[in-house]
């Protein structure tokens, strides 16, 4: 089943300091595409808006997108950098433990909880944050392969 996104443009749409040759739409109206967009693998978009505005709403939407997409992928690769950097500060901190011989109650369950809260964080980012930032991707792409009817 396709997803009809139904927009009706009047006033500013686009982010006041852009390039006019690479328009891109405001945030707001991003935000609200993507929550469309969220729960539909299908989508069509139908645009009511000025005929001269038709092609630079269509650019928009696209470079919109498209930089949304490479922030993600650079938060992606920060997100792996910090996982194993975390990951890295677990391992150490235990064999640290370990050669200094922590013994006692509280000294020992310190390094315990602070060693299994890194590597808690280290599986959220892998599990939660960088397949977020995955699923946000596919949903910008489909609004950039998604048909434009303007009308």
């Amino acid at each position: 089943m396709v997803q009809q996104i139904d927009l009706v443009i009047r006033g500013d749409y686009l982010q006041a300091f852009a390039a006019d040759h690479t328009p891109k739409l405001c945030p707001e109206l991003l935000d609200y595409l993507l929550d469309e967009a969220s729960y539909h693998p299908q989508l069509s978009l139908q645009i009511h808006c000025p005929e001269a505005e038709r092609e630079r709403l269509a650019r928009a939407i696209g470079n919109s997108c498209s930089h949304r997409i490479g922030q993600l992928k650079q938060d992606i690769r920060a997100w792996r950098l910090l996982a194993l950097l975390l990951m890295a500060l677990a391992v150490g901190l235990v064999m640290l433990a370990t050669w200094l011989e922590v013994e006692g109650t509280i000294p020992l369950g310190i390094v315990t909880v602070t060693a299994w809260m890194l590597v808690w964080r280290t599986s959220e980012i892998l599990l939660l944050d960088i397949r977020g930032g995955y699923r946000d991707m596919r949903r910008y792409q489909r609004l950039i392969d998604a048909p434009k009817q303007f009308l």
